[in-house]
């Protein structure tokens, strides 16, 4: 997955531009600039930089990380101004900076996380933020026409697809699809209150860490 998002960093944004996806598209900018006000926010998975622009608009800060050079080489190009930096960093090993964010966000990032891995890396996710702080999630629901197939599901249930990239090259993609029940069943575990938003592509969260 690391060397396939490194590869497809040129083409990442093209996602964005499916006519049947702008109605949900336009929600979701309006959900996270509001949800983001005012917050001092870590980013997991920033890629480039795409819903960190949209944060960034209200947002007091936001500290934007990704374990792939080249997607965070194209969202520092962007400009988002004084209040967003950038930093390399793995999500399961993120910077300790005490108590100075009270949001994380992890857009397009839980459907990549393989279930056995989840409450890792939400326990980690968790203790890099300020008690009582806000976590937000958007990711992708599976529409049939629109999303790309599903090749296999393994064992442990997490489901794959095969992508291809603009020269053909293909690489295998761990994609899960969780229902609103797992959703809130997972960021249950570390938070006291979790809401999900569900459209027709797309999905968002907005949960809160215990004060």
């Amino acid at each position: 997955m690391t060397d396939y998002y490194q590869a497809r960093a040129r083409e990442y944004e093209a996602v964005y531009d499916k006519p049947e996806r702008q109605s949900d598209l336009a929600k979701l900018r309006s959900w996270l600039a509001e949800q983001a006000r005012g917050r001092r926010i870590l980013e997991v998975a920033c890629g480039t930089g795409y819903w960190t622009a949209v944060a960034a608009a209200t947002a007091q800060s936001i500290h934007a990380t990704d374990f792939n050079s080249g997607p965070l080489e194209i969202a520092r190009s962007k400009g988002l101004g004084p209040n967003v930096g950038f930093a390399q960093a793995d999500a399961y090993a993120l910077p300790d900076r005490g108590a100075e964010f009270d949001c994380g966000m992890a857009h397009f990032w839980w459907s990549h996380v393989p279930k056995a891995e989840q409450q890792k890396f939400l326990s980690h996710f968790a203790s890099r933020l300020c008690k009582g702080a806000e976590l937000l999630m958007i990711d992708n629901n599976f529409v049939a026409g629109s999303s790309t197939p599903i090749s296999r599901t393994d064992a442990a249930g997490n489901t794959y697809q095969l992508r291809a990239l603009a020269g053909a090259e293909q690489h295998e993609v761990l994609k899960n699809f969780p229902s609103t029940s797992e959703i809130e069943a997972a960021l249950g575990t570390v938070c006291s209150k979790v809401h999900v938003l569900q459209l027709k592509h797309y999905w968002a969260a907005s949960a809160v860490l215990p004060s």
